[in-house]
């Protein structure tokens, strides 16, 4: 499977992502980076300009260039809204399968990404953008799933409603593996950063005891977590583990109160976005 998606349109995101996750792990980097990385991408240029002139930055003017983009949003916005609308093209067929769509998968996993990065940055103190690019491409591997595997992935969504399974379990009696384990494989075939790609391996049974990205990874459940709860998105047919998810909270070092709170806002964030026409 790996083999064919290295064909696909999925891999086409490959050396954005890359370059911009590059880009947020240097310090060094500069604004002029950036621009050229969005520049060799005109429809990716097209973009991010639709966004920085629309109603949610509301610019005094009309803005025609990436630079002048960055310097009116700001450089680690731009960063962030970049990775957003690269990452949202392999999001972007709108048909519906027992209650699936990618553009519900896709609003589940904008909802993850941001609850993340506030979590990073109200608990932690820290920017989150890695953990913004996890909450991002988090589910990829069900992408991957839908786009090659199309009848079984029917089934498995049907089974799993149905007989009231853990969607995962399904997943790995029929092909061995669950969508978690190949996003890890697909991320680590594009050479992301380990730390992502071990997050993405265990968001949905994380073992935050041997964990060498403990944070991320404990992070990463906890925002997908609660956003299935608060069925923001696609919600799939899950059991959740209160004693792992407790377990998780005190590796990361949060705590209960805090994420009811946090989420309240990514609420709030993910109706904003939608009324701008930012989610699809």
């Amino acid at each position: 499977m790996l083999n064919l998606v290295r064909d696909s349109e999925i891999s086409s995101i490959k050396n954005v992502v890359s370059g911009i996750l590059k880009i947020i792990n240097d310090p060094q980097s500069t604004a002029k980076e950036l621009k050229e990385l969005i520049e060799v991408d005109p429809p990716l240029t097209a973009q991010v300009l639709k966004v920085a002139n629309s109603a949610y930055y509301c610019p005094p003017s009309k803005i025609g260039e990436i630079l002048k983009a960055i310097l009116w949003v700001g450089f680690e916005a731009i960063k962030e809204m970049a990775l957003h609308q690269k990452v949202c093209r392999i999001f972007s067929d709108d048909k519906a399968t027992d209650g699936y769509s990618r553009l519900s998968l896709w609003k589940h996993s904008v909802a993850v990404a941001v609850m993340g990065k506030m979590i990073y940055r109200r608990e932690f103190g820290e920017k989150g953008e890695n953990i913004y690019a996890a909450g991002l491409l988090h589910d990829i591997g069900l992408i991957v799933v839908d786009q090659f595997c199309h009848e079984q992935f029917s089934e498995i969504l049907k089974k799993s409603g149905e007989e009231e399974t853990e969607f995962t379990e399904t997943e790995k009696l029929t092909f061995g593996f669950d969508h978690a384990e190949l996003g890890k494989a697909v991320m680590s075939g594009w050479d992301m950063p380990e730390e992502l790609c071990s997050a993405i391996g265990q968001h949905h049974n994380p073992d935050p005891a041997s964990s060498r990205f403990k944070r991320m990874t404990c992070t990463l459940y906890l925002a997908d977590t609660l956003c299935q709860e608060k069925k923001i998105g696609l919600v799939d047919n899950r059991n959740h583990n209160k004693g792992l998810f407790n377990r998780c909270m005190r590796e990361a070092g949060v705590e209960r109160r805090g994420l009811d709170l946090i989420i309240q806002d990514v609420q709030e964030q993910i109706t904003r976005m939608e009324e701008q026409g930012l989610l699809g």
